[in-house]
Order: C-alpha cells, then structure tokens, then sequence
C-alpha cells in the first residue's frame, strides 16, 4: 500500500469526484466456501475425541460437554453454503444486505489483497461488539473501492488475525 504522502496526493485527486456521486454495488458469497473431503472430517474427529478423551481423564466434565457442543457447531458450519449477499459502498455509508453501517460508525479500513486466496475490505468498528467486519471483495477492483472509502474514513493497515490465518490454512 502507498505510503503516508501518497495518500495525501491521492485524496487530493480524488477529491475531483464529489463524494455524494458514489454508488459501488456488487454481490459475493458471504464466505468462500472450501469443499471438505472425508479425511477434513475425520482429522475433525480424531482431534477431537484426543481432547475428549484428555478432558475426561481430568475429570473436567463440563469442558467434555462443552467439546462436544463445539464440534457440532464446527461439523454443522462446515457444511453450511454461503448465501449471497449485496454490498453497497455510498456517501451515507456501507450496506451489507440489510444491515447499514453509517460512516459515523466506523473507524478505517484496510483491503487485504493477495489474489487468489484473500480479497478482502476489513472495516474496524467503533462497536466494542463487533470490532471488525470483513466483506469478500470478489471481483470488484481493490483499487477502486479504496479511492472511493479514502474519502470517508482513514486507511490503517490491519494484520490478519490468527483464526483467519487457521481457517484459511485449514481450508474452512
């Protein structure tokens, strides 16, 4: 990404554009969905009945319960397909189907994009609750999705969290 005097050239230019006129819509599965064989599952399986079997040997038994109840979910999302969802980017802010998201909201965003694994618009929030929102970016030009945000909010550089570096690794 450009550096601190870059982007200072670049929001001047794009200033030319009047912020009122922006209207970026697209539409993207909400995740990217990884076909999981029969060995994704019973790796799933092996790992978690080692946990299973160790929580129970220390007599933890709400933990074991809890195990359980953690691989349900991980076994049922798994196979959930993603939905398609509309993404729109305006001077009144960022819609993510029929969720609205003010620019008053939001703090920056930052666009990790290293094709073809990751293309995506990470937004961090002023809401304690959910501190990061990531849209999938999928064909939409990275490029012009920052000129259009720059004039909204500032761009600060993210790192990628741990469960989104295992989740892509492990193809979730």
């Amino acid at each position: 990404m450009p550096n601190t005097n870059q982007q200072k050239d670049e929001q001047k230019e794009n200033t030319n554009i009047p912020s009122e006129i922006i209207d970026i819509q697209w539409q993207a599965p909400e995740f990217e969905k990884h076909e999981k064989g029969l060995a994704w599952f019973i790796i799933l399986g092996i790992f978690a009945l080692t946990i299973f079997t160790i929580v129970l040997l220390m007599k933890n038994f709400i933990f074991a319960i809890l195990i359980v109840m953690m691989v349900f979910i991980v076994f049922i999302y798994a196979l959930k397909e993603p939905r398609i969802i509309t993404f729109k980017i305006s001077a009144k802010g960022i819609n993510i189907g029929d969720k609205n998201y003010s620019f008053s909201e939001l703090k920056s965003f930052w666009i990790f994009y290293e094709p073809p694994e990751i293309k995506e618009l990470s937004i961090k929030s002023k809401k304690w609750i959910m501190p990061l929102i990531k849209i999938p970016l999928d064909k939409q030009d990275p490029t012009f999705i920052r000129n259009a945000l720059i004039k909204f909010m500032p761009e600060q550089m993210q790192e990628q969290s741990l469960i989104d570096i295992l989740a892509k690794n492990l193809k979730f």
